[in-house]
């Protein structure tokens, strides 16, 4: 049985959330030899986390996806009792074969879609993860709806995104607090960082009295260009080795520990190439 991992943030637009989840996922393909799913916002047919992976030219409408790819199929088959797991990945496209596949969202309207496919999200969840070793999910912002709420309770690791903001955050850790102490998997990470500002981790983590795991995922302006131009993949394969004094080393070196940290949380140490800095 495969894990779960949810990506969210309490606030809308700061912390980078699907960015980090995106670079996640493309280096968990690329390092790790676990069969991973990649689940970007269902309920959104034009969802950044699926463009990010094909070029802007292929991705201006679903004419180049298998018609009976994505998420809306897969509710059809288990709404009926025809889904086996062993036909999931029919439904899916492949970023990297054999190693990260992704399921593409609805064709419907939100709210169309949220209303006709709560009741059927943990089942599927609990079919992908029959299918996949890990599971990664975009969870969005907020934690209002139904919808929401639902995907965190599904979450066997809880990745919550947020901003390097110290007045955000005087607002985010006491709503935050439930989630906090609940016996749930958790790790912070704080999106589009800034390692010259005084708001380090450190003292945010110390002025607002947490001691939860910490990452940072530094801005890279070359990262979010190549998710705007559906290079994803193809920009964390050239930058993996690159020495220290390049421009993108910082970056990768913070997503291979985020990816590291997420595999030593669900238990799947199992390197094909690459792993922790220090062995090589």
């Amino acid at each position: 049985m495969g894990f779960t991992v949810v990506f969210w943030s309490p606030v809308s637009g700061q912390a980078g959330t699907t960015s980090n989840l995106i670079a996640a996922a493309a280096l968990l393909g690329l390092e790790y030899s676990s069969r991973l799913l990649l689940l970007g916002h269902l309920q959104s047919e034009y969802a950044a986390i699926e463009r990010s992976f094909y070029p802007r030219r292929s991705w201006m409408s679903k004419a180049d996806a298998p018609p009976d790819a994505g998420i809306d199929a897969l509710l059809r088959l288990l709404q009926n009792r025809k889904l086996e797991p062993n036909r999931l990945r029919d439904y899916t496209l492949p970023l990297l074969a054999d190693r990260l596949d992704i399921l593409p969202g609805s064709n419907k309207p939100d709210a169309s879609f949220v209303s006709a496919a709560q009741e059927w999200l943990a089942p599927l969840l609990e079919l992908t993860r029959r299918t996949y070793d890990l599971v990664l999910l975009d969870g969005g912002s907020g934690n209002q709806s139904a919808w929401t709420q639902s995907l965190l309770r599904q979450a066997d690791l809880l990745v919550v995104n947020l901003p390097q903001n110290s007045l955000k955050l005087e607002q985010v850790f006491p709503a935050l607090e439930a989630q906090l102490l609940s016996n749930r998997k958790l790790m912070l990470v704080y999106g589009q960082y800034d390692p010259r500002s005084a708001l380090t981790i450190k003292n945010m983590m110390r002025q607002f009295h947490r001691r939860e795991p910490a990452y940072p995922i530094v801005h890279n302006t070359g990262w979010l260009d190549a998710t705007h131009q559906g290079d994803s993949i193809r920009f964390i394969f050239r930058n993996r080795q690159v020495p220290r004094d390049h421009e993108n080393y910082l970056f990768m070196q913070q997503v291979r520990v985020l990816a590291q940290t997420i595999i030593q949380h669900v238990g799947l140490n199992k390197l094909l190439f690459g792993g922790k800095e220090e062995d090589r």
